[in-house]
């Protein structure tokens, strides 16, 4: 198969696995996104007349908190590649913001006229871009010469200490990543990524995160509301494998239970950057 073919099956997996997450994501069970989409605006303080775009929005975690930022002077938008999510956010928006539309475009190749945007944000999205290299070619692009950039993304403490069980099982059943860019970031390596496109003031920040998952059944079901997630098993382990693999990673986990539940350390990476005065 061709690289482009492969290309193109990998995006419609990833975008197949957020249609079919959607309802189950949306509920944000422990709360995360809600809270990490709430800091990130903390640290980029969009200015009250900002035009603000919120690149692989989801159900609009940031976009709905962000048109509190940008008041009735500015406004914002989100994208997605995933229409079941879309669909999701327009109805939050309907009922809380409804000046907030959501459009369906690829973060690579994003609809809008250079220049159009003070503010871009985009949230633990990054990695599931193919080309992460053009994706921020495109946020910087219709960013306005000054405008700013906020990302939030995984550190590499990441779900500690379930992720490294998790990555041992997957190894033991045979299961390749979806994607080829690493779930996790090292600071220097977001700060890389971003001055290679041209960004500047880059500045990084890194904070944790202590979650506490009451029941094994909990922590799968985190996963499961991960898209890439539930199509990579789906498209690689049969229904007997992958019955077997929920069986083992749940008896996995039985040793972290405490009274208080199963605790996991989440390691989160938020950068801002800005775009300097040449178009």
């Amino acid at each position: 198969m061709s690289t482009t073919n492969d290309s193109t099956e990998v995006r419609q997996s990833i975008r197949q696995g957020w249609e079919e997450v959607a309802a189950e994501y949306t509920k944000d069970r422990l709360g995360l996104f809600g809270r990490y989409a709430g800091r990130l605006l903390d640290l980029l303080h969009p200015p009250k007349d900002s035009r603000l775009l919120d690149v692989g929005c989801g159900d609009g975690a940031v976009a709905l908190q962000a048109a509190s930022w940008v008041d009735s002077k500015g406004w914002v938008i989100g994208s997605d590649v995933a229409a079941a999510m879309l669909r999701l956010g327009q109805m939050k928006a309907m009922q809380e913001t409804p000046n907030i539309p959501f459009c369906q475009m690829d973060a690579e190749r994003l609809g809008f006229t250079n220049t159009t945007f003070d503010c871009v944000t985009c949230a633990f999205s990054l990695f599931q871009f193919q080309d992460m290299d053009q994706a921020l070619a495109e946020m910087w692009r219709v960013l306005k010469p000054g405008g700013r950039l906020g990302l939030s993304n995984w550190g590499p403490g990441y779900f500690t200490p379930i992720a490294s069980l998790q990555r041992d099982l997957f190894r033991k059943f045979g299961i390749k990543p979806l994607l080829t860019n690493p779930l996790v970031f090292e600071p220097i390596e977001l700060r890389d990524l971003l001055t290679r496109t041209d960004f500047t003031a880059v500045k990084i920040i890194e904070e944790t995160d202590e979650v506490w998952f009451e029941t094994t059944e909990e922590v799968w079901a985190f996963n499961l509301d991960m898209g890439p997630f539930p199509i990579m098993l789906k498209q690689q382990l049969s229904t007997d494998q992958q019955r077997e693999l929920t069986h083992q990673f749940k008896a996995m986990l039985e040793h972290l239970i405490t009274e208080r539940g199963i605790k996991s350390t989440f390691h989160l990476i938020y950068a801002l950057a800005e775009k300097g005065g040449v178009d």
